[in-house]
């Protein structure tokens, strides 16, 4: 099986759970693979179906021409996006957010994946997203159930075992 060469280098996955987003999710990833493209980071960012009831994986369909990182997880994966994002994505590291949320904090993003080259294998910034080292953080990610800040507070309570570090609130 030949391999897209993208899949090999990805460094950064940015996992986006889809939940009628359909208003903002257009700009959200196009802002967030411009951001990673002028930062030089080689990234794919992986939109996953969380329920989504509304045209917003239309939208991403008609922009995927303009944002060739781009995957669509289209399969309803309701409750669960992030364990399927965490296991297609191809980067080492990965980050955890909701679409419609706070999004990505894009100007600690350096140092966060500083910290994580350094040795800590989470950053949770409360009330925004998760960067995680991917097959560390893998099951901590599959035990942490809910969305947004249930999500987050239970990916802290199983975080236990592995280096995790809190941002923010």
């Amino acid at each position: 099986m030949q391999r897209n060469v993208n899949e090999t280098s990805v460094d950064f996955s940015v996992v986006i759970a889809v939940r009628e987003a359909e208003e903002t999710i257009g700009r959200d990833v196009r802002r967030i693979a411009a951001d990673l493209r002028e930062a030089g980071v080689s990234f794919e960012v992986l939109a996953v179906n969380d329920g989504c009831r509304d045209n917003s994986f239309s939208v991403l369909r008609l922009i995927a021409a303009s944002v060739p990182e781009l995957r669509l997880c289209a399969g309803d994966v309701s409750g669960r996006p992030f364990i399927r994002g965490a296991a297609e994505a191809h980067g080492e590291a990965i980050a955890l957010l909701q679409a419609g949320g706070a999004g990505l904090p894009l100007a600690p993003l350096s140092w966060a994946l500083a910290r994580l080259r350094r040795g800590a294998d989470a950053i949770v910034f409360r009330g925004r997203c998760i960067l995680a080292r991917r097959l560390v953080c893998l099951p901590v990610i599959i035990r942490a159930a809910g969305r947004g800040e249930l999500f987050e507070r239970n990916f802290e309570r199983n975080a236990r075992p592995v280096r995790a570090e809190i941002a923010g609130r």
